[in-house]
């Protein structure tokens, strides 16, 4: 590597080759880890950078095909090598179990040098439908770098909302309409094909993959239209938690203000 815009052109290589496919969670899911390592000739020190395919919970890659299993079955059994291998490293055990998958062969020199440092990063999202997601990843984390078992949930607290200084809106999100709302809404975007029954509710719409909608939803099993409806929950979502989140910040404000 002779500059920095040259190492840029390595890692894009490199990421061009990375292995992505489309699931019902995401569109261009990772299905490899990201692997780069730099090498400092003068200081012989050693910069190991990865970037994690995300675990996947089992309802994720329910209605995943054989091989997409299979893909998802080999990252968490990575995940977990790894885990180990960090907590042994952490607990100063005699031995590190490098050899248990090929990820963390590629990290012997990091586990058995003495000095070598980790950095754990998790990427979590604010929006409501992703929390079980995040709360997930953050487990994993703490769990990598052994402090879950300092972890505590903390007490429940009743918000007492501020003297008005604003007109709050008074929106939900999908996950909290009633079968009512979710009829009103399919109706405004015009997706009258969508089968409903009185058990349906904006909740349980959240919760159901672009495959559930296909198969449940819809009399035809029309791909495009369930991935159609997966898509406008979820931008709807998205809509009302910046709308939430901007009624939050000028409440914070208003709090501010009288204190």
């Amino acid at each position: 590597i002779t500059s920095p815009k040259h190492l840029l052109q390595k890692i894009a290589e490199g990421k061009s080759r990375r292995a992505t496919e489309a699931t019902d969670k995401n569109g261009v899911s990772s299905r490899s880890h990201a692997f780069c390592q730099i090498r400092a000739k003068d200081s012989k020190g050693v910069l190991t950078l990865i970037d994690l395919a995300g675990s996947e919970r089992r309802g994720d890659s329910l209605y995943h095909s054989h091989e997409r299993q299979k893909e998802s079955a080999e990252i968490n059994a990575s995940l977990y090598a790894l885990k180990e291998c960090v907590r042994a490293r952490a607990s100063n055990s005699s031995r590190v179990p490098f050899r248990n998958h090929n990820l963390t062969k590629l990290l012997r020199e990091s586990f058995e040098r003495d000095g070598a440092r980790l950095c754990v990063i998790a990427a979590v999202s604010p929006n409501a439908t992703d929390t079980e997601h995040s709360v997930e990843t953050l487990r994993f984390a703490t769990a990598i770098v052994g402090t879950d078992s300092q972890i505590r949930e903390g007490e429940t607290r009743i918000v007492v909302p501020a003297m008005k200084t604003f007109e709050s809106r008074d929106i939900l999100s999908p996950k909290q309409w009633d079968n009512t709302q979710l009829k009103r809404f399919l109706a405004h975007k015009k997706m009258d094909r969508v089968k409903l029954t009185d058990k349906h509710d904006g909740k349980l719409l959240m919760k159901m993959s672009v495959q559930q909608m296909r198969t449940q939803l819809f009399d035809d099993r029309d791909s495009e239209l369930a991935k159609r409806l997966f898509d406008l929950l979820r931008l709807e979502n998205d809509k009302i938690s910046k709308l939430q989140r901007a009624d939050r910040i000028k409440l914070a404000k208003a709090r501010k203000g009288q204190s």
